[in-house]
C-alpha cells in the first residue's frame, strides 16, 4: 500500500498539479486531503460527546465521490491529480454541511418539535437484550436466520431501521422494531450549526439509544457514518457492539468508512479478510465467523450444467451478476455495457446457459428482455424472486465488474471473472488471482469485452478446477448462524 501522505505536506503542496499514471494516486490524494480540511475544520470538536471529525470525514467523502467532476477526473487517460480543483471541492462539500445563520431559528424549531413527535410517538419501553440497526433493506434479509436463533434462545432482538429504511419497510409491529426517540438538539453547540446532517443523525442514535437500553448491537458492513455513530454511542451507553461483515474492500484505496471503526468487535467472513481488516482498524477485534448467506453444501465441483425445458439440451451456466453504482468507479454507464456484453455473449455462444441477476440499484428493464425473448439461452433472475442459492447452483463461472458476489461464487466452485468496463483498477481483481493460486486455473480472470466469449467457452468446455472455499468463508448456514449468535449472548 502507498503510504499517505501528512495533512500538512498535502496543505504545502496544494497549489501543485501533479500527472500521475494510476486512479489509485487520485483516490489517496482525495481521502488524505479530505481528512487534512475536515480535521484543520473540524478537529477536537464534539457534540454530545461524539467526536465529529471522523464522521464529517466520512460524510464529505461520498459527497465528492459522487461529484461529476471527481467522475471526470477518474476517467481521464492518463488520470491527472489536479490538487487545487480537488481541495476547492471539498471546501465546497464542507461548507455545505452548515445550516445558513438565516434558517437558525427555523432549524432549532423544526428539530425541537421532531424531538417532541418522537417521544410522543416512541411507545413503551420494550425489553431489547440486541438491537440489529440496518440502513439498508437487504440486511433485514441477511440477518433473519440470525434474529430467528436468537428468538429461539430467549433473546429479545429487535431491529432499529434508520430513515431510509422506514420509508420502505413496514416497521410498525413493536415485536420485532423499536420506535425511534431523538434526544433534545444541544442548539447552543456551534457544532449543531456548523454540521447539521451529521448532530441530526446523533440526535437520533443517542435518543434511541440510550430509551431502549439493548446491551449489544449487530450492525453490518459499518463503512458508513450513520454506522460509526451507532457504535460511538454504543460506547457511551455501555452498549456492546459487534459488526458483521458485508462484502469486503473493493478498491485499490479503502475508504474512509473502512478506517478506524468504532465498534468492539468485528465478524468476518474467513481468515482472507483479516488482514485487509486488521490493516486499517488495528485496534478492533477481529473474529472469523463465516457467511450466515451461504447455504451448506459440498461444492467442490460445478455441476454439469442446467437443462433447457425447451429443447431438453444440457448447457453449462454461467452467470452475469449486476451490481450496485458506485462512483466514480462504477456509473449507469458502465452496469449498460455489462448488461450488453451478457446479451452478447448469449448470443455468441448458444450452448451456453447466461444467468443474469439483477440488482436493487439495477432492475433490468422491460424492454430489453423483451427485445432478447428469441434467446432462448437465457434466464432472467431477479434478485427479489430468486435466492444467492438459486442463481449461483449449477454456475461454472461468475461474471461482475467487482461484485463481491464473486466471493459466494468461488464457494459455489464457480471461477470469479471481472468484466472490465473501464480503466479504473479494481481492488477485487485479486480475488480472480487467489483463484488461478489456489486451482491453477491457467486463464485470465480479468477480461477485456472482446475477449469475454473466448474465456467463457474456454470455462465452459474445460474440466471443472476444484476448490475449497474455507479460506474465505471459515463456516457458512447453519454452522455461521451460530457463531454469530454466540458473539451476541
Amino acid at each position: 500500500m502507498i503510504p499517505l501522505k501528512p495533512a500538512s505536506i498535502l496543505r504545502d503542496h496544494a497549489h501543485k498539479t501533479v500527472t500521475r499514471s494510476s486512479s489509485r494516486m487520485l483516490h489517496e490524494f482525495i481521502i488524505s486531503q479530505t481528512a487534512a480540511l475536515t480535521d484543520e475544520q473540524f478537529g477536537g470538536q464534539s457534540y454530545k460527546g461524539v467526536p465529529l471529525t471522523k464522521l464529517i470525514e466520512d460524510k464529505v467523502y461520498w459527497q465528492i465521490m459522487d461529484d461529476p467532476e471527481i467522475g471526470e477526473m477518474f476517467r481521464q487517460d492518463p488520470v491527472q491529480v489536479d490538487e487545487p480543483r480537488i481541495t476547492s471541492i471539498i471546501r465546497r462539500k464542507i461548507a455545505r454541511l452548515a445550516s445558513s445563520p438565516i434558517k437558525y431559528p427555523l432549524r432549532v424549531a423544526k428539530d425541537a418539535l421532531s424531538w417532541l413527535q418522537s417521544i410522543l410517538k416512541s411507545g413503551d419501553r420494550k425489553k431489547t437484550d440486541v438491537l440489529i440497526p440496518i440502513n439498508q433493506k437487504k440486511y433485514f434479509s441477511y440477518t433473519a436466520r440470525v434474529e430467528e436463533e436468537l428468538r429461539g434462545q430467549g433473546i429479545a432482538v429487535r431491529y432499529y431501521a434508520y430513515d431510509r429504511c422506514r420509508r420502505e419497510m413496514d416497521v410498525s409491529d413493536p415485536e420485532r422494531f423499536v420506535r425511534e426517540r431523538r434526544s433534545f438538539p444541544f442548539f447552543w453547540n456551534p457544532a449543531y450549526y456548523r454540521a447539521t446532517i451529521v448532530c441530526r443523525a446523533i440526535d437520533k442514535v443517542h435518543g434511541t439509544w440510550r430509551y431502549h437500553r439493548p446491551e449489544k448491537a449487530l450492525v453490518i458492513e459499518g463503512d458508513t457514518a450513520i454506522l460509526h455513530i451507532t457504535g460511538l454511542v454504543s460506547r457511551m451507553t455501555g452498549c456492546q457492539t459487534r459488526c458483521l461483515q458485508w462484502g469486503s474492500i473493493g478498491t485499490p484505496v479503502p475508504k474512509t468508512g473502512w478506517r478506524h471503526m468504532p465498534f468492539d468487535r468485528f465478524l468476518a467472513w474467513g481468515e482472507f479478510f483479516r488482514e485487509s481488516i486488521e490493516e486499517y482498524n488495528p485496534d478492533m477485534d477481529v473474529r472469523i465467523v463465516g457467511h450466515p448467506g451461504l447455504e451448506e453444501s459440498e461444492h467442490d465441483t460445478p455441476n454439469d450444467g442446467v437443462r433447457d425445458a425447451k429443447d431438453g439440451a444440457s448447457r453449462p451456466v454461467v452467470l452475469f451478476a449486476v451490481q450496485k453504482i458506485m462512483r466514480p468507479f462504477i456509473d449507469e454507464a458502465d452496469l449498460d455495457s455489462f448488461l450488453a456484453a451478457a446479451i452478447d455473449t448469449a448470443r455468441r455462444l448458444p450452448d451456453l446457459t447466461v444467468r443474469i441477476r439483477s440488482h436493487p440499484n439495477y432492475p433490468i428493464p422491460d424492454q430489453v428482455r423483451q427485445k432478447n425473448a428469441a434467446l432462448s439461452n437465457i434466464e432472467w433472475h431477479d434478485y427479489f424472486s430468486a435466492s444467492l442459492d438459486e442463481s449461483l447452483r449449477g454456475v461454472r463461472a461468475c461474471v461482475t465488474i467487482s461484485s463481491t458476489l464473486s466471493l459466494e461464487a468461488m464457494h459455489y466452485g464457480a471461477a470469479p471473472l471481472f468484466l472490465k468496463t473501464n480503466a479504473i483498477e479494481l481492488h477485487l481483481h485479486r480475488l480472480g488471482h487467489l483463484f488461478r493460486q489456489i486451482t491453477d486455473q491457467p486463464l485470465p480472470h480479468v477480461a477485456e469485452p472482446q475477449d469475454l466469449a473466448a474465456i467463457l467457452k474456454s470455462i465452459s468446455t474445460s474440466e471443472p478446477k476444484p476448490f475449497r472455499s474455507g479460506i474465505l468463508f471459515g463456516a457458512v448456514g447453519r454452522q455461521a448462524v451460530e457463531n454469530i449468535t454466540t458473539e451476541l449472548t
